[in-house]
């Protein structure tokens, strides 16, 4: 009998645990039910890839240092990853998977827009219960817009207008936490997608609150957020609200702008790559407004063993090399370092950081700082809302604040009262019809759309915004979008093939969506018209481990490095 009673004594105790344990959550996931839950569940709201990297191959940022140059030499150098050389010459991507390409930038944005959409899940549930979740709301609703907008600034055709931007693919805009195995989702318009951005914009502005963040710059503040809004709406052509945000950053006194610009002569004064990087990534500093890091491989590129694709030639030749409206002969704002001449150049913010996982051999992986949003680059979008509101004096002095920023040397023609000599006859006689076609391509907006018009007066500004937007986005990838965003139509010659043109209307232009996105049913983009599209052979290149985290071996980037030297130096 007493056996008899510790044997169900035992099986009631087994049924009792039983059932405490059907009481937990059967898998590891925490439950985000306070606020604070919610604020460390946003530090990871933020895209670890690198968007700019194939945005820069694709421009005319970079030459193929294998295609014969003027001389008719070529070199046998490798590209870091055949992906490389499939967007230079705009090819869908098929080695796919690594970092920097469309599958990892569009793994990237997607987890961090369901990192959002969770936290405005619990977000919702908190007010419920009466707790204040304004800031973390609005930094929710700008990143979920933010991180929309670089997929469709990469996989989509640019803004043309309300009708025409009804005609061109999207990208599914997530609003909900996914909850079901393999869904299928449909890419909506471009228009859908924009007003989508917009909406979230709108709603999120009001709400962003810094005072939350222990370091606001790594998170979307304030400015930053202003700052996002002032670059969408100068894409969608809303110059009134370009102008209103980006005065919302800047302030509209030159004094107070001037001292939140990168302060290009400190920056000089280092003399050194590495630390002239940890300047330009500060997030202290008031010309930076939201820095994020990423796993990029894009930093190994410009290194001599994968020296093939480099803002080299004409791409330099006619920008970072080249005259100005207020200098000759070489851009002064901010040092360019080379091995030679032969790999080409780049400047500090290409230097990556380096997490060591086994210092014995070296290995680790790189780290790549993103500046996704600057002063720099926000003055020079009120500049261009400016000149399409025919306020050509405030343009014209947005881009010599601009350029006074950069000034460290004595080579900038400058007044005696010490500004920059940048005045709008100087920019009408530079940027003249007549100069030549690297400076003033023809521009096919009204091709685009019959409502986007470039007059006559307004061209020498728009011609002098983007060649100051090609040279402070240098790496950065946004002069593709600045390509599509006008029409402005490239070639590229990839080795000893003919020379590839991508035209305006080009589809091409929107980046081909990921191999695994098209093979589970999304619709991809068309290749109906692909212009004088080139086939043929590519150049065998290095293979690199197609993970998703790629551990690489750590390379002194400052071994060997030589800085430009200019000419009458401060």
């Amino acid at each position: 009998m007493k056996k008899t009673t510790i044997y169900l004594l035992a099986i009631l105790a087994l049924t009792l645990t039983g059932c405490n344990f059907l009481d937990k959550n059967p898998d590891m996931r925490a439950t985000i039910d306070t606020k604070e839950k919610v604020q460390l569940l946003l530090v990871s709201a933020y895209t670890r890839a690198n968007s700019g990297a194939i945005c820069e191959f694709a421009s005319d940022q970079v030459i193929d240092n294998n295609a014969p140059n003027a001389t008719g030499h070529t070199y046998a150098l490798n590209a870091l990853d055949k992906m490389y050389d499939e967007i230079f010459a705009w090819e869908d991507i098929k080695s796919d998977g690594q970092q920097d390409s469309p599958k990892y930038i569009w793994d990237a944005c997607y987890t961090a827009i369901a990192t959002c959409n969770q936290a405005l899940k619990a977000i919702e549930e908190l007010e419920k219960q009466g707790v204040n979740m304004d800031a973390e709301k609005g930094e929710a609703l700008i990143s979920r817009a933010y991180h929309h907008f670089v997929l469709a600034n990469v996989f989509c055709h640019a803004w043309k207008d309300d009708e025409r931007s009804k005609q061109d693919l999207g990208i599914t805009y997530m609003t909900e936490p996914e909850t079901t195995v393999a869904p299928q989702y449909e890419r909506g318009s471009l228009y859908d997608t924009y007003k989508a951005i917009e909406q979230d914009l709108m709603e999120g502005l009001p709400l962003v609150d810094d005072s939350y963040y222990s370091v606001p710059k790594y998170h979307f503040n304030s400015k930053a957020a202003y700052a996002f809004a002032a670059r969408f709406y100068l894409y969608k052509r809303d110059y009134d609200k370009v102008i209103q945000c980006a005065n919302q950053v800047l302030t509209t006194d030159d004094n107070a702008t001037l001292a939140m610009l990168y302060p290009a002569k400190k920056g000089r004064e280092l003399g050194d790559p590495t630390q002239e990087q940890k300047l330009w990534i500060d997030p202290t500093g008031a010309w930076n407004l939201l820095v994020y890091t990423t796993m990029s491989q894009a930093p190994y590129t410009v290194i001599p063993s994968y020296g093939r694709y480099q803002h080299n030639g004409e791409a330099s030749d006619y920008s970072t090399l080249g005259d100005g409206p207020c200098w000759t002969r070489m851009w002064n704002g901010f040092p360019l370092w080379l091995y030679n001449q032969e790999y080409g150049c780049f400047c500090a913010k290409f230097i990556y950081l380096f997490e060591y996982t086994d210092k014995v051999n070296g290995y680790g992986y790189i780290h790549g700082v993103t500046r996704a949003f600057t002063t720099n680059e926000t003055l020079l979008c009120r500049a261009e809302a400016k000149v399409f509101k025919n306020d050509f004096a405030g343009a014209a002095n947005d881009l010599r604040l601009w350029m006074q920023g950069y000034k460290w040397s004595s080579r900038i023609d400058t007044l005696e009262n010490g500004n920059v000599n940048l005045s709008e006859a100087k920019i009408k006689s530079f940027f003249r019809s007549t100069a030549d076609k690297h400076y003033v391509p023809d521009l096919h907006n009204a091709d685009l759309s019959p409502r986007f018009q470039v007059t006559d007066d307004q061209k020498p500004f728009v011609h002098c915004v983007l060649f100051f937007r090609r040279i402070e986005t240098l790496h950065d990838g946004l002069r593709w979008h600045d390509i599509k965003r006008y029409g402005i139509e490239i070639t590229h010659k990839r080795g000893t093939e003919p020379v590839r043109t991508l035209v305006w209307n080009d589809d091409r232009r929107a980046i081909q969506l990921p191999q695994d996105v098209r093979m589970a049913g999304m619709t991809p983009n068309p290749r109906v018209n692909v212009g004088d599209h080139v086939s043929g052979a590519t150049s065998v290149t290095m293979p690199i481990d197609n993970g998703q985290d790629i551990k690489l071996p750590f390379i002194d980037f400052t071994n060997g490095l030589t800085k430009l030297e200019l000419e009458d130096e401060e």
